[in-house]
């Protein structure tokens, strides 16, 4: 029997969409086609991994009439193409002007859990995978397997260098990155044991190169990312990656990195990245993660217990 074509659709940010790769993984066994519509260059990224076949740019002019009242007659052929839309989003009306277009189900699903909802997003997502019946017996299937280490393959270049260690001191939010003057101690206890230390910085963070510059005084690599295709290529040499609660964490967990993150404001629970060897560094606070709520202090103590110390011999025990 002819597998059916699958078009996942997500309008998220490079967190969002990533912490659903594993899950897309093993949907795209079950289907023939499977693609991706979502920001190019997120899209870009889910191809050159082998995460979908194909991708679609949300931004484009043609895809951008999906939220208006004349929709392109191209994004109408494309849509009807696809026997299953999975459609990740909280708009109604979106899963409406889809539905009318290709006349057949559309399977919305919530992106994010809900503020104090306890759940990791994987199993956010299959919980709601679970109850659509196409997708019923995968969600069951995946449900016992997705955050188990030794189901997540090593997607490393087989040349990659065990020696070479990547950080990454930025986040979406500056709120949630610890102080880039740890990173930089960091960096110099790596390289006292003849590890090498690799700095990207994504475009809104190219103004820490500077600051990186004059004070590393093992002067790493640094790296200003301009595309997702080419931080991929440098996580893939790696042996090793330290990083915030941030889009680029659940990158390299996802391509097979030992991996540490280190959390302040935000939920570990909800947010640490699934993969091979992820190990998550948050000291044990009085209060509840408080990024995503009004219950913030004036100023932040997340970071305060956590050391360059802490941090590197967590990712010793993991490379």
């Amino acid at each position: 029997m002819k597998k059916k074509n699958l078009l996942i659709v997500h309008h998220g940010a490079l967190g969002d969409v990533v912490a659903t790769f594993p899950i897309i993984t093993r949907l795209k066994k079950n289907y023939g086609r499977t693609d991706i519509l979502c920001q190019l260059k997120l899209g870009e990224l889910a191809q050159s991994l082998h995460v979908v076949d194909t991708h679609f740019s949300l931004e484009s002019a043609i895809f951008a009439s999906l939220f208006t009242d004349n929709v392109d007659p191209m994004v109408k052929s494309i849509l009807c193409s696809y026997e299953v839309v999975l459609l990740f989003s909280n708009s109604v009306q979106l899963e409406s002007v889809i539905g009318n277009i290709t006349e057949k189900p559309v399977y919305r699903i919530s992106p994010k859990p809900g503020i104090k909802s306890n759940i990791h997003i994987t199993d956010h997502i299959l919980s709601q995978l679970a109850s659509y019946r196409p997708f019923g017996s995968i969600a069951a299937r995946t449900s016992h397997s997705a955050l188990l280490p030794h189901n997540h393959p090593d997607r490393r270049d087989p040349q990659y260098d065990p020696l070479k260690i990547v950080l990454h001191p930025g986040a979406g939010s500056i709120k949630k990155c610890w102080p880039v003057s740890n990173f930089i101690n960091l960096a110099s206890l790596l390289n006292s044991k003849g590890k090498q230390t690799v700095f990207v910085l994504g475009p809104a963070e190219h103004d820490m190169a500077e600051t990186l510059e004059r004070q590393d005084e093992h002067k790493s690599n640094i790296f200003k990312i301009d595309n997702l295709i080419q931080l991929a290529s440098i996580l893939k040499t790696a042996g090793g990656f330290v990083g915030n609660d941030s889009g680029v964490s659940h990158l390299a967990a996802f391509i097979g990195l030992p991996t540490v993150v280190v959390f302040g404001p935000s939920d570990p629970v909800i947010w640490k990245p699934t993969g091979r060897s992820v190990c998550i560094i948050r000291p044990d606070l009085d209060c509840e993660p408080c990024f995503e709520t009004n219950n913030r202090r004036k100023e932040l103590e997340c970071f305060d217990g956590t050391t360059p110390k802490m941090v590197l011999d967590a990712l010793m025990q993991r490379i």
